[in-house]
């Protein structure tokens, strides 16, 4: 025989059991929900570093082929520049030794840009925890492009108007000055001209491409470092 008030005791100890049962469940859930994100954002972190790791070899590798180009690039726009002086000066160019330069700065220093880690890393999105490196890359990036275009407008003039106009005055395999009729003219003036506008901005591009691909190698060594510790 049940005895009075047991049932309702009974009733109280299913309900209380029935409630421990949920709470251990949603606990259960979320714990569960919580760990299958941190392990998820360790993932990501990992892929993240990855990324960065990518992008940092190929900066150096970018930053390595600015540095090789630097000297020859400023020796061009110089030379370019004493051209001009020459050609301004009003001597008699059969007395200034202007082949050195004429046929020097008919060549082109072209910066071989790489570009697949910056756009691989502006493309992800594993976290964001490296929105100021992002900002940066943009930057960069917009250099580069810049550098590209200004490059590819700068090859094309010497090769359609400088190399083009001299074609019947010098013997470019040999180094030799044929005639310095169009030499002497106004236009070939106006051209070399041109030719050190470019150079100096091509330069002043350059430097600022490269000054930005160093500050980004320090920026993501750091971050790297970090990841690390």
């Amino acid at each position: 025989m049940v005895k009075f008030g047991t049932s309702r005791r009974l009733k109280k100890n299913n309900f209380l059991t029935y409630v421990m049962e949920i709470f251990i469940v949603i606990f259960g859930i979320t714990v569960a929900y919580q760990l299958n994100i941190f392990y998820e954002n360790q993932k990501d972190n990992r892929l993240e570093i990855a990324a960065i790791d990518k992008l940092h070899t190929e900066n150096e590798s970018n930053i390595a082929e600015f540095k090789s180009l630097i000297e020859d690039r400023l020796r061009l726009e110089d030379d370019t520049r004493q051209l001009a002086r020459i050609l301004f000066s009003g001597g008699n160019l059969e007395d200034d030794s202007i082949s050195h330069y004429l046929f020097d700065i008919n060549q082109t220093h072209r910066p071989r840009i790489q570009y697949e880690g910056l756009n691989f890393y502006l493309n992800t999105n594993y976290n964001d925890k490296n929105t100021d490196l992002k900002n940066e890359l943009i930057s960069l990036k917009n250099y580069y492009i810049e550098l590209r275009e200004l490059v590819t407008d700068y090859v094309r003039m010497k090769e359609k108007y400088y190399g083009e106009f001299l074609v019947s005055e010098v013997d470019f395999g040999e180094e030799k000055i044929l005639t310095l009729n169009k030499i002497k003219s106004v236009e070939f003036k106006n051209l070399v001209v041109n030719l050190l506008s470019n150079e100096i901005d091509l330069n002043t591009l350059f430097e600022s491409a490269y000054q930005k691909a160093v500050d980004i190698d320090a920026i993501v060594e750091e971050k790297l470092g970090h990841d690390d510790d």
